[in-house]
């Protein structure tokens, strides 16, 4: 069975539930691995939000991980660090993603802090034009050093 107007050996689209099954983690599966998995994990320090991104942040991932960010960034003056030391894999779906989050954070009167040390997560910023925007740190320590 194919879309009505595609050709006959297109491929037809997955359902929601299909498309949910196909992005987990096959138990025993050698090609996939947990770490390939998005998701995010907050956690409080200081008077910050650390909200660290693990696996591959891409077009399927975003939705995994973009509803703790934007419970992150809700409220008046949000105080938030993204972690992306365990992000596996990043592309520009993730900076969009960032892109929504400094901008809530800014509306709100907040502070947000980005936390990279991966050559090419750090590459795709910069190649967004965002690298001056999001001003990316290497460590938590600096993070939670910046003034701001």
């Amino acid at each position: 069975m194919t879309q009505q107007g595609a050709p006959r050996d297109a491929p037809v689209p997955l359902d929601r539930g299909a498309q949910d099954a196909a992005r987990e983690p096959v138990s025993g599966d050698p090609g996939r691995s947990d770490d390939v998995v998005a998701r995010a994990r907050t956690h409080r320090v200081g008077g910050y939000t650390v909200v660290e991104l693990h696996g591959e942040i891409d077009i399927a991932g975003v939705g995994s991980v973009g509803p703790a960010l934007d419970a992150a960034t809700s409220g008046d003056r949000p105080a938030v660090i993204v972690d992306l030391r365990p992000t596996a894999f990043f592309d520009c779906s993730g900076l969009g993603l960032l892109c929504r989050a400094h901008r809530r954070v800014r509306e709100r009167g907040g502070r947000m802090r980005l936390v990279c040390d991966d050559v090419l997560i750090l590459r795709t910023i910069r190649a967004g034009r965002m690298l001056d925007v999001l001003e990316p740190v290497g460590t938590m320590g600096e993070a939670l050093s910046e003034e701001g």
